[in-house]
């Protein structure tokens, strides 16, 4: 039988996070069905937004972190 992933992985454990126009953006949760994932956004240690982006948009530096997972 193959190995079944999780729909839903919480990567707020692993605190990864990455800069992007002055902005700190925090990985939240992976969402394996969609490759989508779900991030917060802050700027100057302030919070500003949760928003959703692909795994595709994410650095490269992150998607070999997060492979060695998945």
């Amino acid at each position: 039988m193959a190995k079944k992933k999780p729909a839903l992985v919480d990567l707020k454990k692993m605190n990864l996070s990455f800069e992007e126009k002055g902005q700190i953006i925090k990985l939240i949760n992976f969402k394996t069905q969609t490759l989508s994932i779900d991030t917060e956004i802050y700027e100057s240690e302030t919070f500003i937004a949760k928003r959703s982006m692909v795994y595709a948009h994410l650095p490269k530096k992150l998607k070999v972190q997060l492979n060695k997972f998945f």
